[in-house]
């Protein structure tokens, strides 16, 4: 069973601190491990989790969106609460940053003005003084598997989830991959007991602890925070290792776009030769970091780097399977080049998944292979044409008067070649009317007229709607 650890309830409840609740009083369970004065900017950097901040309010900002940023980093960070001095230096306190305390639980004290904070910081230390000291001994145990642990991530997460009584899981915040999972010994039989909370650590790369503990057997404070700093260095040391091959592989996607052989190449494709086989797999360009920083963090043998246009992986076949599992997780659609097996084949291959991940914008597939691309081709049946419809025109294909009319423009755009005099004349309607219902098709369709892929895929869905209505009259103009 964990320890009895000072909780806000208990400082407001002990008279001789002159301690009463401003807002946030559905935390009054909140552990206090240990109280600080602190009157730094961003005091969040300063604490950590269970820990009371104590103020005049030299810290805490005169604006109302202010002192509510405040409130959320405090409380993100997993401090206890906040007590600021009934004293000159404090400013008004604001009404939205008491509703934002309710609305998190999150203790605001006021401390009265001939209370000196070292009295009270006195209180908290006498009173989880016992429950520390039997502590110490668990505390020594952590940092001795820590020191020990020969950069063994695993095993050390195992260890230090059977010690604590746990469960651990440390997740990337750039892509939500998880980086440390360890669970103790009895989980699996207790999971319906468990409860998670999530703590940010401040480590060099963003990360998430996520604990989990068995209802009635929390990890006590004084513990949790020095799992933290033996978490964070553990993240530091994955992540920077991960980062240094995300680089590496960088540079070797230029080398292969360029037709030249880059020297980390084999280190990167290791185990794998050109022979086995690879695709090369083409994503949105803001896909890139979580991309690179999945396949460094699996130490998959994928390289990942970039065009001007695309983020792109080369990814050999016997770990495509694995890949494209993990990808799916941090992306939305890809395009995937045909199998080569030379690695000067690489820019061509990039060229075809560039074609399909277009292709795939506007289907219903996310993950789409350059043999199966949709739209390449004029439809074969209505089968395909009205799949090409729906996912190239998406709203636009609806039966509604202005559907109907909004795609009619598009398709008279299309078949004057985009030439705005024809095409308003054809719908007879003025130039400044053709712009308004071309913005519209843009924003209702996600299309971008001024975009060669986009306007080919527009063409070939206006070929396949003529398959399925090959004599449908055009639509009057409600506002000629």
């Amino acid at each position: 069973m964990a320890e009895q650890i000072l909780t806000i309830g208990d400082l407001v409840a002990t008279a001789s601190l002159d301690t009463s609740v401003l807002a946030g009083g559905d935390g009054a369970n909140r552990e206090v491990l240990w109280a600080h004065s602190c009157e730094m900017p961003d005091p969040a950097r300063w604490l950590g989790p269970h820990e009371l901040l104590m103020t005049v309010g030299l810290c805490v900002p005169a604006d109302a969106k202010g002192q509510v940023e405040l409130i959320s980093q405090l409380d993100e960070a997993g401090l206890a609460g906040i007590m600021i001095g009934d004293h000159a230096p404090a400013p008004a306190l604001t009404s939205a940053m008491l509703v934002e305390a309710d609305r998190r639980g999150f203790p605001v004290l006021l401390a009265g003005p001939q209370i000196p904070y070292a009295v009270i910081a006195r209180h908290v230390a006498a009173a989880n003084t016992a429950s520390q000291t039997l502590q110490v001994l668990t505390l020594s145990k952590l940092y001795h598997l820590a020191a020990y642990a020969d950069d063994d991530n695993d095993a050390l997460i195992m260890s230090l989830s059977t010690l604590l009584g746990v469960g651990i899981t440390v997740v990337d915040n750039a892509t939500r991959l998880p980086l440390l999972v360890g669970r103790p010994p009895a989980y699996e039989h207790r999971k319906s007991d468990v409860r998670t909370r999530p703590y940010n650590l401040k480590s060099r790369f963003p990360a998430t602890l996520e604990l989990e503990e068995f209802a009635g057997e929390e990890l006590d404070s004084f513990l949790l925070v020095h799992l933290m700093k033996v978490l964070e260095v553990a993240v530091d040391r994955i992540l920077g290792s991960a980062h240094g091959r995300e680089e590496a592989s960088a540079k070797v996607m230029l080398a292969l776009l360029n037709g030249a052989h880059h020297y980390d190449m084999n280190a990167v494709l290791a185990p794998h030769m050109p022979s086995d086989g690879f695709h090369v797999v083409a994503f949105d360009p803001s896909d890139e970091a979580a991309i690179s920083r999945l396949a460094s963090v699996q130490q998959l043998p994928v390289i990942v780097g970039s065009n001007r246009m695309h983020c792109l992986a080369l990814v050999p076949t016997a770990v495509a399977e694995e890949f494209e599992q993990s990808a799916r997780l941090v992306t939305g659609v890809a395009g995937v080049s045909s199998t080569f097996v030379d690695l000067a084949d690489a820019r061509a291959a990039a060229g075809e998944a560039a074609q399909a991940f277009v292709s795939g914008r506007h289907s219903t597939e996310t993950w789409t292979h350059f043999e199966g691309v949709a739209i390449s081709v004029l439809p074969r049946s209505k089968r395909e044409a009205q799949q090409i419809v729906d996912g190239v025109l998406g709203a636009l294909a609806k039966g509604d008067t202005r559907s109907s009319m909004l795609r009619e423009t598009l398709f008279a755009y299309l078949r004057n070649d985009r030439r705005w005099a024809e095409t308003a004349d054809e719908l007879g309607v003025h130039r400044q009317t053709l712009a308004y219902r071309l913005r519209r098709i843009e924003e209702e369709s996600g299309l971008d007229l001024t975009r060669l892929s986009d306007l080919s895929a527009a063409w070939i869905a206006f070929q396949a709607w003529e398959v399925i209505h090959p004599f449908e009259q055009r639509v009057a103009s409600p506002d000629r």
